[in-house]
């Protein structure tokens, strides 16, 4: 009973309840301008992958980490390609529950797993004016979908906001 008692205490304290489970190819409404996006994923193999828009519509853009125990990489659709490694190769948890946050200012991208920066990526920095011209901000759409194609994503948080 005590521990039923525990785990209620957490739900109304708001250790899970921000918590969603992820839908595939529905739209989400959020600013990324305004927020962040949290995926919790408790699988070290597959895909994250989330797009700024539909994927039938043109100037998406287009996130996705890679897991795999071999390393984890990214892409930045219109920034980077071939997939990337993270600067920083985030230590797995003995429960695998991996934490990722993905922060879209004006002018980056700034990537933590499990509270620990893994990528801070400038968009000016990239030599595909394309990159610009998505993720800067002017092309933002107000919702994000995860893709038919994400094999990892479980839950996600949308509660933060972006300070800057």
């Amino acid at each position: 009973m005590l521990a039923l008692f525990g785990f209620i205490l957490l739900l109304t304290n708001g250790v899970f309840s921000d918590w969603t489970p992820v839908v595939r190819n529905q739209a989400i409404p959020l600013d990324l301008t305004q927020n962040w996006l949290k995926v919790r994923t408790d699988s070290l193999h597959g895909r994250i992958r989330w797009m700024t828009g539909r994927e039938d519509t043109k100037n998406v853009g287009k996130m996705m980490v890679w897991l795999s125990s071999r390393g984890m990489r990214y892409i930045i659709e219109g920034c980077t390609f071939p997939p990337q490694r993270f600067r920083v190769q985030p230590d797995i948890p003995a429960d695998k529950v991996l934490i990722w946050e993905f922060v879209k200012t004006r002018t980056s991208m700034e990537v933590y797993c499990n509270g620990v920066e893994v990528l801070n990526y400038r968009f000016a920095d990239s030599n595909r004016p394309y990159c610009r011209h998505i993720w800067d901000g002017a092309e933002n759409s107000g919702q994000i979908v995860f893709s038919p194609r994400d094999s990892a994503s479980k839950y996600y948080d949308q509660s933060g906001e972006i300070v800057e």
